[in-house]
Order: structure tokens, then C-alpha cells, then sequence
């Protein structure tokens, strides 16, 4: 027998998420949201999941979200629980990944009183959130149509702009009160308005016909095949190079996505071959240092950003915001632009051939080492998986070597941080019909360890650990190692493994610390079992960063 809220303002605010297409729900359990909690538990129209830790179940709901492309809701009860999801919603504020955070509150006289459980959650995401309500308590008409309006305005800017949005809601006691039926039901409510927006495309033509030399930079993107498909037609003009990244999803014979190595090989050249006359970017974050700095040093004469959301000066040379999809972008110019004859696609292309011959000899001699880890990592993906890779070393790692096109690849680059990695990653896997490996290292593991706590993690999800003992990072970057603070507060250094964790969430574990371990075991790995794995590899005692920075001064 189904219990719903007697609180009108839960019923009506479930129901304005229904009609708005809004199904998914993380719940974290507590007392102050318990009536929000038992309206959708009992609502056989919303599916629910239970996490218990706030930082956790934001990024699983992340995860979610990006896989389905629609808004997940995150409920939890009051105070420092709030809180625990700003992590969360700052990497889906720069990833554009919508979430609609409902946060149950005390009322508002409470405030400041030193009643426990009591913050100043009004406005708590202010910056970071493409909006905020605060929800009316009381039950009269005015009340209930002026919650239901902000309600609906909230969920449409979720929807709009592909943001998280916050919608904090007081509760006074009692907390639990229930009824039979839904008092409050209603027919579809209407669907937001799509921004249009036109091409102005006569000064866009003017900027283009004085350049010779075009850049384009494609940085974080979702999978498109159709994205895909311009990207290579554009990638025929001899006057244009494509320049991307392990998370711009974009693959082609002309397409570079070894960035940084490339442009250490151009370092004695006569950089006037190489800087672009334009520059048009694609698309968010990009993960090279080196191409910012090598852009910001030799600036375009004009740079085009294209992006529904996001229009940033990153290299300080912006001359046209372009507020469109770049599918819809490249279809125009490939229609009204055409290739003018030059050696720009040919000279970064030479260099490009140059750097694969040098990578190879240096790579037959490869000791084990992390980097002959990655190596073997992204060789050994299997075709049907979706890669999902966590910050720091991880990912630039990931950006040395070249990756298959059926391998749809994933990670937090809105903020970059290791805190939830996992669980956006398990996230995704919940709501995949594709499997799952995330790639993680060891500190990133750890630190969000809870992210095991989830009973709905899918048995074909993989973990790839690479355990080098540390924040290995640190004894790459230039700087760390002259502070006399390097092993315990930089690098973190530490004895532990995933062994016990394992045990304690019912995952398979196996570890291996070796080339021939490391060979051998991926076939039994990504084998069909009855529960999640883990695989760990131990680098710790490997010549880690020595290896990199030789591979680097290649």
C-alpha cells in the first residue's frame, strides 16, 4: 500500500518533476527530507537510489546524468549534508551536466539559533548553480501556485542551459505524516523553449578569408558520430589542423590528439609555421598546459569559440562567441567556408609523424613502470567498454597514447578534482547498457572509497587501480621536489591497498606486479562474473617518474 506525503508542497512539487520528464532520484538518507523521501519511494514512476554519503551520491547522480542526458535529482536532509554536495555541483556547473539539488531545510526562524542541523542553505550554491528557489512552507493557493511556477522555472533552467540548479525546501514538524492518495496530479506541463540562435556568417567569412592558417582545438566532448563525421571532413582542408584529446571523443587519420608531445618537437622549429591565423575551439576544458601556453605566447590573429553554454578567452584572443552546438557549427562552415591552398595541415603532420617514429624506438626498451602500464591499459580495452578516467596523472597518462574509437571516454575535467571519480563513474554504470572500467590512481581511489557503499553497482563494472604509493604527480611537475615537504605532503606516500576494501563491498580482487602479470591477466578480468572487480597494479617500487621524463625528452 503506497504512503504519500500529506505535505501538498512535496506532492506537487513530485509532480512537477514527473510531467517534466525528471524520473531518476538520489536519496541520502535523514530526517528533515524524510517526506520527500517517502513521496518517491512511493511513487512507482520515479526510480530511486539510496546513498548514504552526500559527496558520494552527488557524483553518482553526475554520472547518471551524463549518461542519460537529462536532469537527476539529489535529495537530502539539512545542514552540513547540504554542504557535502558542493563538490558535485561545481564540476556539473563546468561540465554542463544537469542536476536538480533538493535540499530539505529548517524553517527559516530556526537560522542561526544553534538548532542542530540548522546552516544558511538559502543560496548556498549561488555561484554555481544556474538558479536557486526557495520553497514557501505554508499550504494556501498563492503559496502552492507560486511554489509550483518556481518549481517549473527551476527544472526549465536545469533542462536550458544543461547546469545544476538548487531548490532548497523547509519542512516543520511533523515530518511523517502520510496519505492514501495523490491530491495533487496534472497534465503534462509545457516543455522550455530552445534558444535559436543565427550564424552571423558575413563576419565570420571576413575574419576567415585573412587567415591561412586554422586551428582547431576540440576539448572535452560527448560522443557524436555525427560530430565525428565534419570533424573529418574539415580535416581534409590543407589550410586546417585538428588538434584534440582523449576526452574530446573525436578519432580520424588527420586528426592529432597527441598534443603536448607534438609540441615539444616544434620547440627548434620556426614557430611562425605553427601559430594559427585562427583559432576555433570546440567544446569545454582542455587538459594540455602546454597548448594554453603555446597559444597564449603566440596568439591568433582571430579565435572562434563555439559552445551552447560556455564563451571563455582562454588564450586571450577571442573575437567570436559562437553560442551553438559545434555540430550544428561545422555543418555551417563547411557549407559557406572553402579550403585555401597551404602547407599548415602538411608541417604539423610531418611533426606528428616525426614524434610516432621516436615514441615507438623509445617504447620497444620500456620498463615496468606506470607508464608501461598505460600502455598496456588502453591496449587491452575491450571494444563494448565505456572508459572512465580519474584526474591528476591519470588522465594526462591517458593522453599519451592513442585510443580506439568504440571506447567512449569519460572524466570530471569541469573542475578537474580527484574527490569524485568513482562515483561518477559508477554513476554512469547504472544507467549504462554498455560496461563500465573506470581507471583510477591510488590517492583518487581512497578518497572517495564510499563510493563502493552503492548496492546497485552493476556486476559488469571494472576498476582499474594503479597503486604507486603516492601522489605520483608531484615528482613529475617541477617544483614540489625543492620543498623539503615532497613524500609526506605532497606525494602522500602510504602502504595501502584495495584488498580489504574489496572484501568489505563484495568485490572480485586480484593485484599484479609485473609484465608478465600485467599480460596475462586482462582476458579473465573482463570475463563475465557475478560481482564488480578490481583490478590493482602495484608500481610503488618502479621507476615512475624517471621513465616519464625520459619518454617526455624523446
Amino acid at each position: 500500500m503506497a504512503k504519500f506525503s500529506a505535505k501538498l508542497n512535496v506532492q506537487l512539487l513530485a509532480e512537477t518533476l514527473i510531467q517534466s520528464g525528471i524520473e531518476n532520484v538520489v536519496i541520502s538518507p535523514g530526517s528533515r527530507n524524510g517526506a520527500l523521501t517517502m513521496q518517491f519511494v512511493n511513487d512507482s514512476r520515479f526510480s530511486c537510489y539510496s546513498i548514504v554519503d552526500e559527496r558520494s551520491a552527488g557524483f553518482v547522480a553526475l554520472g547518471m546524468a551524463q549518461k542519460i542526458q537529462k536532469p537527476v535529482v539529489i535529495c537530502c536532509t539539512s545542514g552540513s549534508a547540504v554542504a557535502n554536495y558542493y563538490p558535485a555541483v561545481t564540476e556539473a556547473f563546468y561540465q554542463n551536466i544537469p542536476l536538480i539539488v533538493l535540499t530539505a531545510d529548517r524553517p527559516a526562524a530556526f537560522t542561526d539559533l544553534f538548532d542542530g542541523q540548522t546552516i544558511r542553505q538559502e543560496n548556498l550554491f549561488e555561484k554555481h548553480v544556474y538558479g536557486g528557489v526557495q520553497l514557501a512552507e505554508d499550504e494556501s493557493d498563492e503559496s502552492l501556485t507560486a511554489n509550483f511556477l518556481k518549481v517549473k522555472e527551476a527544472v526549465h533552467t536545469a533542462i536550458i542551459n544543461s547546469g545544476p540548479v538548487h531548490i532548497n525546501m523547509p519542512f516543520s514538524e511533523p515530518l511523517y505524516e502520510f496519505t492514501l492518495e495523490k491530491r495533487i496530479e496534472f497534465d503534462q506541463i509545457g516543455k522550455p523553449k530552445e534558444k535559436m540562435v543565427e550564424l552571423d556568417l558575413k563576419n565570420l567569412q571576413n575574419e576567415y578569408s585573412q587567415a591561412t592558417k586554422v586551428m582547431v582545438l576540440v576539448g572535452q566532448q560527448a560522443p557524436n558520430e555525427s560530430l565525428n563525421y565534419l570533424i573529418n571532413q574539415l580535416s581534409t582542408f590543407s589550410n586546417v589542423i585538428i588538434l584534440t584529446e582523449t576526452t574530446s571523443n573525436i578519432y580520424g587519420n588527420q586528426v592529432i590528439s597527441q598534443i603536448d608531445a607534438v609540441l615539444r618537437n616544434i620547440v627548434s622549429q620556426d614557430l611562425s609555421y605553427f601559430q594559427p591565423d585562427l583559432l576555433i575551439t570546440l567544446g569545454q576544458n582542455v587538459i594540455s598546459k602546454k597548448i594554453k601556453q603555446f597559444l597564449r605566447e603566440n596568439r591568433p590573429k582571430f579565435h572562434w569559440h563555439v559552445d551552447n553554454y560556455w564563451q571563455p578567452d582562454t588564450y586571450f584572443s577571442l573575437t567570436q562567441k559562437i553560442e551553438t552546438s559545434a555540430e550544428k557549427f561545422l555543418r555551417e562552415f563547411l557549407d559557406n567556408f572553402q579550403p585555401t591552398d597551404s602547407d599548415y595541415r602538411k608541417n604539423w603532420t610531418q611533426i606528428n609523424q616525426q614524434n610516432h617514429e621516436l615514441q615507438r624506438e623509445f617504447m620497444q626498451e620500456l620498463p615496468w613502470s606506470d607508464l608501461y602500464v598505460f600502455r598496456n591499459i588502453i591496449q587491452h580495452f575491450p571494444a563494448e567498454y565505456v572508459v572512465h578516467y580519474s584526474n591528476s596523472a591519470v588522465i594526462r597518462y591517458s593522453q599519451l597514447f592513442r585510443h580506439e574509437k568504440q571506447n567512449h571516454v569519460y572524466c570530471n575535467r569541469g573542475t578537474s578534482g580527484i574527490d569524485g571519480s568513482t562515483s561518477a563513474a559508477i554513476g554512469y554504470a547504472m544507467k549504462s547498457e554498455k560496461p563500465v572500467v573506470l581507471v583510477t590512481g591510488d590517492i583518487s581511489f581512497f578518497y572517495d572509497s564510499n563510493a563502493l557503499w552503492n548496492n546497485e553497482i552493476p556486476v559488469n563494472f571494472r576498476i582499474v587501480l594503479v597503486n604507486n604509493g603516492g601522489g605520483n604527480i608531484f615528482s613529475i611537475i617541477p617544483g614540489p621536489e625543492n620543498t623539503n615537504a615532497l613524500n609526506q605532503f605532497f606525494e602522500t606516500k602510504h602502504q595501502l591497498t584495495a584488498e580489504y576494501l574489496a572484501k568489505m563491498f563484495d568485490f572480485e580482487y586480484v593485484v599484479v606486479d609485473s609484465k608478465s602479470g600485467i599480460e596475462n591477466i586482462w582476458g579473465n578480468f573482463y570475463h563475465t562474473s557475478n560481482r564488480p572487480k578490481i583490478l590493482e597494479i602495484n608500481t610503488k617500487n618502479a621507476p615512475n617518474a624517471e621513465t616519464l621524463r625520459a619518454f617526455i625528452d624523446v
